[in-house]
């Protein structure tokens, strides 16, 4: 097969993936895409969540291509926990070619408010709501963790990056050795509809975090490259209702592709940026958002 026919330049075929929160939203999406493609791909989650039927489910739909999937629950809030992490992977493997960093809470503000037309003193309340434990725990997920993970696996992406490829060449030159971190659209605008001040500030972080992780493991060229997803239905972020968790509303139909987010968006541009395809892309970040923020800052 020709080096670039779909089939070798976006093969993650027998590679081995890592994906955090990955049983559901965008984490499942994510390794669906990956099972389903041939990949051995390791998903944890919270103790609560369905792990042994989202690995079941994952199995199921790699027997085509020969992908599988093993569920662990892990601890993303401590230094302990991602060890543990680190140590349950290690009883396993010798390398990993992918680690998909991609758990994250959200924090609203307890007193919520309209914050196009709140008067002064309810917007300073619902402001003030806001716990520093919800900001903590926000960093604590949707940056630190991202952090500590990348830190505590860098031996064995180096391993994958340093591998030699049947033709020769390394790894690195079939986009081994990747981390790739879940970001957010609410890092790159200022859209006033809605309160997620914490949320927003820790993707802001994890951005820069992505720039700072790459130049630092430049060295061994275990790329560091983040995603920015627009509007993907997850628990998190419930869509379409306009009520209770569902910040959103009717928003999704404002976005240029008339559409939320799909399995086959987040899919496709995994398969892109963690395969030969997209070898050559390191430190940077990609939205896929339907075209969200050209029309965000401060408009919706």
């Amino acid at each position: 097969m020709a080096s670039t026919e779909a089939g070798t330049l976006f093969s993650v075929r027998g590679r081995v993936a890592l994906v955090t929160g990955g049983t559901s939203g965008i984490g499942l999406m994510i390794s669906k895409g990956l099972v389903s493609n041939g990949a051995k791909v390791y998903v944890c989650g919270l103790e609560i969540d369905p792990i042994q039927e989202v690995e079941a489910s994952l199995n199921l739909l790699g027997e085509k291509s020969g992908g599988n999937a093993t569920g662990f629950s892990c601890d993303l809030t401590s230094k302990e926990g991602i060890t543990s992490i680190s140590e349950f992977l290690r009883s396993h493997e010798t390398h990993l070619d992918i680690l998909i960093s991609n758990a994250g809470i959200r924090r609203d503000p307890p007193k919520s408010c309209n914050v196009l037309t709140a008067p002064l003193e309810e917007l300073q309340a619902s402001l003030w709501s806001s716990s520093y434990s919800d900001w903590n725990q926000s960093f604590q997920v949707n940056a630190m963790a991202h952090y500590f993970l990348s830190v505590a696996l860098l031996d064995l992406l180096a391993a994958a990056a340093d591998s030699v490829m049947p033709d020769g060449t390394k790894g690195r030159d079939y986009g081994k050795g990747v981390v790739v971190i879940t970001s957010s659209i609410a890092s790159l605008h200022n859209a006033t509809n809605v309160d997620m001040m914490s949320y927003a500030t820790t993707k802001a972080a994890t951005d820069h975090l992505v720039s700072l992780l790459a130049s630092k493991f430049a060295r061994w060229y275990v790329r560091v490259c983040g995603i920015n997803p627009g509007f993907v239905p997850s628990n998190m972020n419930p869509m379409g209702s306009g009520s209770d968790a569902d910040i959103f509303g009717d928003l999704v139909q404002k976005v240029p592709a008339k559409r939320a987010g799909t399995l086959d968006d987040l899919a496709g541009i995994i398969l892109f940026l963690v395969s030969k395809a997209g070898a050559y892309v390191d430190g940077r970040s990609i939205a896929i958002d339907g075209g969200r923020t050209l029309f965000a800052n401060g408009q919706m």
